[in-house]
């Protein structure tokens, strides 16, 4: 592709992130709308939930013929690395296959909740409780069990109680007592806002009006575990050591630990009629050797999807046989820095605000090929609390004369003086250009500010330990929204008041924090957009935070697979963060 047709792919890409932007902030204005509204049954975007029956489906799926293959089977690059386990409930970040679990809600691909085991579900007048109707009469756990209101009663409170110490009980704290309970604070399992009106109705009393509380139960941190299981075989449960009774649309078959899980259709799952594979193969694959298993994998270790980092973009964009498999998505999602205000030497605000105008977005948005956008606010492109505002995008804006001269006065005036300085990453992550863009932001820091850094790259779990230690200078982190509202962002990223270990970042701020927390019961939407452009001036003056570049990717699919997810702005959208039901809608014709 020439450079002009390049940049002209660029612009349609953008267009189409305008239209999305419009889409989106409609869908949100609907759902606060509706949540104020009559204890009307309601689904987010303008939709009723009895109306909506299938959670999987997406505004459209690319055309294909019927299901002409005898195997349909998927091989999915959904596993970079072991799953620690299979047990979400306990510990969100396990890494495993999230098909093999349902909850109440889920995401269709525009990121909007819909019903999943829930098949209707409606709020109050504003929006304080909720109920939640879930499917009756069924036998939706793998070993053929019901899902019912008290699976959902007994997986939240397990999920909150701090002796399971899952680092996302926050997500839960909306609920009435949630928080006390979650921290130890005074209330018990059964002063939780949780009630089972019956074997099928769940009813869920919230700390006060929350008009985004679908948005969180739909995510996967959400979805219950099978107490049988867990009161039979303990941890062990969920280890691949003995038969993992699941919720989801595939179950859990084999486990061949380091080398690929395998998975089948959950016959018990309510929508397995309408899920064409019959079996699901997650290769163990580690980030930087996908593209390769793309191209050349045989046997289980073949993919049939993978993402592409810069480089291998590039040559698949340049190549008339590769070209065609290639998909493009504006994934909701943010790179930032955190520079610790608690370690020297940013514990010196004016150093804060130096290293925050030395950094060049458009010159990452230059290497990695143009698979990232400048960001200046917290909230990415295309989910409701997005916005742009001139006096917000100066704080940090790039002006390495400005910083270079705001170390007047302390003692690295001039660049001079710098201890040894570190930036914590997560490695392992060359798909998304993470490895790219910091080496990048490294060179500009020597370049405006004299500042030698080091790159400290660890495995993901690794990270992870160290991130809530908070005892970094700097942190290269990337945040992918888990529910598509500024929430998840604002208060689940930088709420100070978090506990100890919890928290992956020093910074606090009682005003901020005030801020965030009242938003959550604001119902009207540019309301409570106000309140987040307040917390945005916050905590970009006081620099707890760089925003650096919202994430766009590239995919490359075989062409096989049919049945492939399209969002409404045209977008593909495979398994990720958000939406989790892609490969309910795949389908395999003429594999070679």
């Amino acid at each position: 592709m020439s450079e002009n047709g390049h940049r002209e792919e660029q612009e349609q890409l953008l267009e189409k992130l305008s239209k999305r932007l419009t889409m989106a902030a409609f869908s949100r204005r609907s759902m606060m709308a509706s949540s104020a509204g009559a204890a009307v049954a309601i689904g987010i975007g303008a939709r009723t939930a009895g109306a909506q029956s299938t959670p999987a489906a997406s505004p459209a799926t690319e055309a294909g013929g019927p299901t002409t293959d005898e195997e349909q089977i998927f091989y999915s690059s959904a596993l970079q690395n072991d799953p620690s386990s299979f047990d979400f409930n306990a510990d969100l970040y396990c890494g495993a296959e999230v098909e093999t679990w349902a909850g109440l809600l889920t995401f269709d691909a525009d990121g909007i909740a819909i019903p999943d085991w829930a098949e209707t579900f409606s709020s109050n007048d504003d929006a304080s409780v909720w109920t939640f109707n879930i499917r009756p009469d069924n036998t939706g756990w793998s070993n053929g069990d019901p899902v019912t209101a008290d699976d959902f009663i007994w997986s939240f409170t397990r999920l909150l109680d701090p002796l399971t110490a899952n680092v996302y009980s926050f997500i839960l704290f909306d609920i009435l007592n949630g928080e006390s309970f979650g921290t130890s604070g005074g209330a018990t399992a059964d002063q939780l806002g949780l009630v089972a009106i019956d074997q099928w109705t769940l009813e869920i009393t919230l700390e006060g009006p929350r008009g985004n509380f679908p948005q969180k139960l739909a995510y996967t941190a959400c979805v219950p575990s099978h107490r049988p299981s867990v009161e039979e075989y303990g941890a062990d449960w969920a280890l691949g050591e003995v038969p993992l009774v699941s919720s989801g649309p595939f179950k859990l078959d084999q486990w061949d630990k380091g080398v690929k899980a395998v998975l089948s259709r959950n016959e018990n799952y309510w929508d397995a009629a309408n899920i064409h594979l019959t079996a699901l193969i997650d290769p163990i694959i580690p980030a930087s050797n996908q593209v390769n298993n793309f191209e050349n994998g045989t046997g289980d270790q073949q993919l049939d999807w993978c993402t592409l980092g810069a480089a291998d973009y590039v040559r698949f964009r340049d190549d008339p046989a590769l070209a065609p498999s290639l998909r493009q998505y504006i994934y909701p999602g943010i790179w930032m820095m955190l520079p610790s205000n608690g370690v020297a030497p940013f514990d010196t605000l004016e150093v804060r605000q130096a290293l925050s105008h030395a950094i060049d977005r458009e010159r990452l948005v230059t290497v990695t090929e143009g698979l990232v956008q400048p960001a200046a606010c917290m909230v990415p492109q295309g989910v409701y609390g997005f916005f742009q505002d001139p006096a917000i995008d100066e704080i940090q804006a790039y002006d390495p004369e400005l910083a270079i001269s705001m170390l007047a006065g302390t003692p690295y005036e001039g660049g001079a003086n710098w201890p040894e300085i570190t930036v914590l990453m997560r490695g392992e992550e060359e798909i998304f250009n993470s490895d790219v863009m910091i080496n990048d932001i490294v060179a500009q820091l020597q370049e405006n500010l004299n500042m030698e850094v080091n790159i400290v790259s660890l495995t993901e779990q690794a990270f992870r330990d160290r991130l809530y230690s908070n005892a970094d200078q700097l942190v290269w982190i990337r945040w992918w929204y888990d529910y598509p509202d500024p929430d998840n962002g604002y208060f689940d990223m930088f709420y100070g008041q978090k506990a100890a270990g919890t928290k992956r970042q020093a910074w606090s701020n009682p005003e901020f924090d005030t801020i965030v927390t009242e938003a959550k019961a604001v119902l009207d939407p540019e309301a409570r957009l106000e309140l987040y452009k307040q917390a945005e001036t916050i905590i970009q003056t006081d620099v707890g935070y760089i925003p650096v570049v919202f994430r766009l990717d590239v995919y490359a699919f075989k062409p096989w697979v049919k049945g492939i997810t399209v969002n409404s702005q045209g977008f593909t959208v495979p398994d990720g963060n958000i939406f989790v039901r892609a490969n309910t809608r795949y389908f395999i014709e003429g594999r070679e």
